[in-house]
């Protein structure tokens, strides 16, 4: 994993690391979220949704948001589907859930989902009412029935270990020949191989405002799956 500067927040190196480059967005929207789950959401996290607009890291893995704008997911609504479902077929559904247990205001202690990606990859927080949401651990695994994993940081490092630490198990997203980056949702789905190097391109520069190569900039369809294609490359 690159060095780490100490001096700066998870975050930061997030940014740094992917070459982002994007005025934050309004911080709102949480208060509902976190009145109907009954507990507060770790701050950095929040934070996070707040520096990066919706979009996908390195095309595959998404944020959890506070409502489901520019066809992102919501936070809320995806726990409630998952609570209904576990109500409507109850054994079943809480088996995929074991041992930690879907979180539920009524127990004040389970799994939280804050993420996912596009090859099924599944990430939660540990929630408990009765401890700092900021000291949450990240729960994760691949897909159902794949073994949970656990990690005892907060979500911005996680992510950024995802991104530039080859070491983080099998979370790991970083390749030799590929610089981390962030593709937000105006930004076209790269639908070449050539247009996916180029956005990893480790001497990129001269990027638009969002750290996205400029020739990549306009309207298209998402036509091409990120994990397949990053699975041969």
């Amino acid at each position: 994993m690159p060095a780490v500067n100490d001096q700066l927040t998870w975050i930061d190196r997030i940014i740094d690391v992917t070459g982002w480059r994007h005025e934050p967005e309004g911080g709102a929207g949480w208060e509902q979220v976190e009145a109907e789950l009954g507990v507060t959401l770790p701050s950095d996290f929040k934070e996070l949704c707040r520096r990066f607009v919706p979009g996908l890291f390195m095309g595959v893995v998404d944020l959890l948001r506070p409502n489901d704008d520019h066809d992102s997911t919501s936070l809320l609504g995806w726990w409630n589907s998952s609570r209904r479902w576990m109500s409507e077929d109850d054994d079943p559904a809480a088996h995929l859930y074991a041992p930690h247990g879907l979180y539920g205001p009524e127990k004040g202690s389970g799994l939280i989902e804050w993420g996912h990606d596009s090859s099924g990859g599944q990430y939660f927080w540990l929630a408990d009412r009765s401890v700092e949401s900021d000291r949450w651990p990240v729960i994760a695994r691949h897909d159902p029935p794949h073994p949970w994993h656990r990690f005892d940081m907060s979500v911005t490092e996680f992510v950024y270990r995802m991104l530039a630490d080859p070491e983080l198990e099998s979370f790991s997203m970083v390749t030799p020949t590929w610089r981390p980056f962030y593709l937000p949702y105006w930004q076209p789905f790269p639908s070449t191989p050539e247009e996916w190097e180029a956005l990893g391109d480790p001497n990129r520069e001269n990027h638009g405002e969002a750290g996205v190569p400029q020739h990549l900039h306009g309207d298209s369809g998402m036509d091409v799956d990120a994990a397949t294609f990053a699975s041969g490359r």
